[in-house]
């Protein structure tokens, strides 16, 4: 149980040191939100789940009657893959960054994956507005 919580401290820990990374831009200049971090048991691996925050801004105009646009709100201009990819080719940097906002003997390789919860919260919105 105890492992579980230190898990858990720690996912927090890194999901806010590598979100505020991505905020300032030092590392990686597009807009990237982090959705969730998963360590492993052991604490040497992070799944770090992003997505698009243009996404984010286009998933809210599409719930919005008054703002929805005519588009499908899913398309935006940056693939989330190749982001993904790029990510992960920049994870040393990203790690390497977060040594100066947390204070632990062992920051964990980081895998960047895409989230897709917030396509499949568009898919399932899209075909419940068409049913109703």
């Amino acid at each position: 149980m105890k492992k579980e919580i230190r898990n858990l401290k720690i996912a927090s820990v890194l999901h806010r040191a590598i979100s505020r990374i991505l905020m300032e831009g030092k590392v990686f200049n597009k807009n990237v939100a982090v959705s969730d971090v998963k360590l492993s048991k052991d604490l040497k691996k992070a799944d770090v789940y992003i997505v698009l925050s243009s996404l984010n801004i286009q998933v809210a105009d599409y719930l919005d009657p008054e703002k929805r646009r005519t588009g499908d709100p899913s398309e935006n201009n940056c693939d989330l893959n190749t982001v993904v990819n790029e990510m992960n080719q920049s994870a040393w940097s990203i790690r390497k960054s977060i040594l100066c906002y947390v204070d632990l003997r062992f920051i964990p390789e980081l895998v960047f994956k895409p989230d897709l919860a917030f396509d499949n919260f568009v898919n399932v919105s899209k075909i419940l507005h068409n049913h109703t």
